[in-house]
């Protein structure tokens, strides 16, 4: 290629200043990238923009298109330097300006490529952000450090302002303490003159009760030896010959009126004009009980009383009226706002007096037709009529058939019962058991009790259509197994109220899957299954909700499974506890008890052999303890005495407990003033001296059981009649030294005793039990009254047996022929 090498320096000056190398640097690019067709046409133009002043700042891709501009240089500078000689510049200042030669020296050795204007303003950039960072940073640094000096100025104010307040705070202070020290000086004279005045006025008081009680004594005294020297019959009182009674306010003649029977009531409606409009008032014959005299119940005065007062009538209970007929019963139909209706045991109930009933009480909620024999007409005409009724015990009823359940599921009404009791209805088959359970959605209280036969496939039917049950009760139920417990637990998530007894084939895994699928239990009764053991109260340690729990003759049970619920969060809020002939449950179980049962109001013990002195000393302390069964135990003298502790308790038992004396009785008597109940049957070691202490102390006693109690005599029923005078149920059978004085005794002292039983006591005559029964006193007695003879003396063990169940009462009758 030929080159510039021998050209004239002045010429190539020439081409220097008119840049003729970067225009053919440019031209030569643009071609190489456009590739033209027609390159002197394309010359041409290029040539023409330049000259048009189109590109004034030639670079080497000023030429090339948008489209077309390579990513680098086609030519390098080197290549355009050498072809046009441009090596040495200094040979060309003399043919050029200062100015012009400056220029072109600059443009070809100090023009910066792309890649170093990159970097020179990346370095730019960087100089200028340290410059900017330092000032910046020293800024910072002085707003910091100001920063820094004003807190430390406020804390220091701060903490010159709190020994500024502290100082002032002490100084109102010490004032304070000084008033406050005369004060006190003026206070403590002023208390030693109210002690003193206290102490002369509990002096005087004392002093008082003393000589009341000594008053008190001496009258009691006086009317023993009244009683003593008179063997007549009393004297009545005489009569004044006032009306008290109309004088009253309406409420209170109302008040006393109701505590009557209905033969009562209407015989006080024939004393006078005014007594009659108050026995007529509407109040009191909105509820009608006419079992208390279901002996003189008759169907005219059920008809009477079913007419007469048929616009009002809301309850009425005929229960055990045997001798009342259907043709009275009709006219039940015409009480249309009769609510409860109680028929249990009359034997004439037939369909046409339910239809009767059924059209015309239509507002009737409670139906009891419990022990009455009848066909399955009477459960079709049930299904048919009693569309609102919500109760319905057909309890010990065996006439009707499994034909007749089955209107439970087809007929129009008892769809809304809430509760119902099938109980010792054996006849109802498996087949009926899923009638009654898919025609009663919405039980909630369900009673299957003595059904001997029922199988858990039985139980089933209730738990899958009937989940919203909360009671439950299964008592002699003897033939459900673990497999119906199981149904329950997965079943009945909202049940509160489940009653188990006489069963002995469940064990404790399914009672303990009970508990925890049942978290909302309130009532747990789980009486006499043997095969119940603690595994099984292990689920129910977690049951928040327990207020009576109820484990009799559950024999197996110990402390350790008592401890599981005591312990359980609902441990604080049991209400009642009953651990009837659990025989090994001892003192520990005591000691958890008194510590973690603050509400225990109702506890039973009773033939539980470890239970000692020890214990019973813990139970003295809780003093929200009402009722306490201890019968059978190993208590002496010093559980008695620590028992008086708790002035709240109201009923005792302390049956057969051989180690108790008079000395116990006294200490605990001697506190407890508001006992109603007590119970001190076959304690041989009691005497006279025990009774009287008995009857100056808890003068509100109103059942009293001494059977038994060998050494006492006709003395303890004098003291006994002198000082509780609001007895009404006595028990003293089974002593041998009671005569007829005694009964005399009890004829002038109590005059409110509605119940006495003198079984086996040889000595007491058929006169005198008479005398007793003549002033309303029912008398339990072993005489022959065909022969007027006494009947055969029977020895202790046939007398009083060990009750084996926890329904037994501390005033049992014996049934002796």
């Amino acid at each position: 290629m030929a080159t510039f090498n021998d050209i004239n320096p002045q010429l190539k000056a020439y081409l220097l200043k008119h840049r003729l190398p970067d225009i053919f640097e440019c031209i030569f690019t643009a071609l190489a990238a456009s590739k033209p067709a027609d390159p002197n046409k394309f010359i041409l133009e290029k040539l023409r923009d330049y000259q048009e002043g189109k590109h004034f700042d030639l670079a080497w891709d000023s030429f090339v298109s948008r489209k077309d501009l390579p990513s680098r240089r086609v030519f390098k500078r080197t290549f355009i330097e050498n072809f046009f000689t441009l090596e040495d510049l200094a040979e060309l200042e003399s043919y050029l300006s200062s100015e012009d030669y400056h220029n072109l020296r600059y443009y070809f050795y100090f023009q910066p490529s792309e890649e170093q204007k990159r970097l020179a303003a990346q370095a730019y950039n960087d100089a200028l952000l340290k410059k900017h960072f330092r000032a910046w940073l020293g800024f910072y640094n002085r707003k910091k450090e100001k920063r820094r000096k004003a807190l430390e100025e406020w804390r220091r104010a701060v903490q010159f302002h709190k020994h500024k307040l502290m100082v002032s705070t002490f100084q109102v202070w010490h004032a304070w303490k000084c008033e406050r020290y005369r004060s006190q000086q003026v206070l403590a004279a002023k208390m030693r003159k109210i002690c003193l005045q206290n102490a002369i006025y509990t002096t005087f008081r004392a002093w008082q009760q003393v000589t009341k009680h000594a008053s008190d004594t001496n009258k009691w005294f006086k009317k023993y030896e009244i009683l003593n020297s008179d063997d007549e019959d009393e004297v009545k009182d005489k009569a004044v010959g006032q009306d008290f009674i109309s004088k009253l306010p309406h409420k209170a003649s109302n008040r006393i009126f109701s505590f009557l029977n209905v033969l009562d009531r209407l015989t006080c409606s024939l004393v006078c004009r005014s007594w009659k409009i108050m026995v007529q008032d509407r109040s009191l014959w909105t509820q009608i009980d006419l079992q208390r005299i279901k002996d003189q119940t008759t169907d005219r005065l059920v008809a009477n009383l079913a007419h007469k007062f048929r616009s009002f009538l809301c309850n009425l209970n005929l229960r055990d009226c045997v001798r009342v007929t259907s043709s009275s019963l009709r006219y039940i139909g015409e009480c249309r706002n009769l609510q409860e209706l109680s028929l249990s045991g009359i034997k004439q109930i037939n369909a046409d007096v339910v239809n009767d009933i059924g059209l015309g009480c239509k507002n009737l909620l409670y139906l009891n037709i419990a022990k009455c024999h009848f066909d399955d007409g009477v459960l079709r005409v049930l299904a048919r009529h009693y569309v609102n009724i919500q109760y319905l015990s057909l309890a010990g009823c065996t006439g009707f058939s499994t034909a007749g359940v089955y209107y439970f599921m087809v007929g129009q009404g008892l769809h809304k019962l809430f509760h119902l009791d099938i109980s010792g209805c054996s006849q109802i088959t498996h087949e009926g058991m899923r009638y009654i359970a898919r025609g009663c959605p919405l039980l909630h209280s369900l009673a299957l009790n003595k059904l001997a036969m029922m199988k858990d496939e039985s139980l089933y039917f209730f738990t899958k259509y009937c989940p919203n049950l909360k009671a439950l009760h299964l008592r002699h139920a003897s033939s459900l197994t673990d497999t119906a417990f199981m149904y329950i637990a997965d079943n009945l998530p909202r049940l509160k109220t489940l009653c188990v007894e006489g069963n002995h084939n469940i064990t404790g895994a399914s009672i303990k899957m009970v508990g925890r699928g049942c978290p909302d239990l309130v009532h747990l009764f789980i009486i006499d299954c043997i095969q119940m053991c603690d595994t099984g109260l292990k689920g129910f340690s977690s049951t928040r909700g327990l207020r009576v729990v109820n484990l009799g003759d559950c024999i197996r049970i110990s402390d350790h499974g008592v401890r599981n619920i005591v312990d359980g969060p609902s441990g604080p809020h049991i209400r009642e506890l009953n651990l009837t002939n659990c025989l090994r449950v001892g003192d520990t179980t005591l000691f958890r008890i008194a510590q973690r049962c603050q509400s225990l109001a109702y506890v039973s013990f009773c033939y539980s052999e470890f239970v000692t002195d020890a214990g019973v000393e813990l139970l003295g302390n809780m003093q929200a303890l009402r009722s306490l069964d201890l019968s059978g135990c190993a208590v002496g003298d010093a559980g008695l005495a620590s028992l008086g502790n708790n002035p709240n308790f109201r009923n005792i038992s302390l049956s057969e407990c051989n180690q108790i004396t008079d000395v116990g009785i006294q200490k605990m008597c001697s506190r407890l003033l508001l006992l109603e109940t007590l119970d001190i049957s076959y304690c041989d070691n009691v005497t006279d001296y025990a009774t009287k202490f008995l009857a100056f102390s808890c003068r509100e006693l109103v059942r009293l059981n001494i059977a038994g109690c060998t050494q006492l005599t006709d003395t303890s029923v004098s003291y006994i009649s002198g000082g509780c005078h609001y007895l009404s149920h006595l028990n003293m059978s089974n002593i041998a030294n009671m005569t007829d004085k005694a009964l005399r005794f009890l004829r002038r002292g109590c005059k409110l005793l509605q119940r006495l039983n003198v079984t086996v006591c040889p000595a007491v005559t058929y006169g005198a039990i008479q005398r007793v029964e003549s002033g309303g006193c029912v008398v339990s007695h072993s005489i022959d009254v065909k022969e007027m003879k006494l009947g055969p003396i029977l020895p202790l063990s046939q007398t009083h047996k060990r009750p084996m169940s926890v329904g037994y009462s501390i005033f049992p009758i014996p049934n002796h022929a």
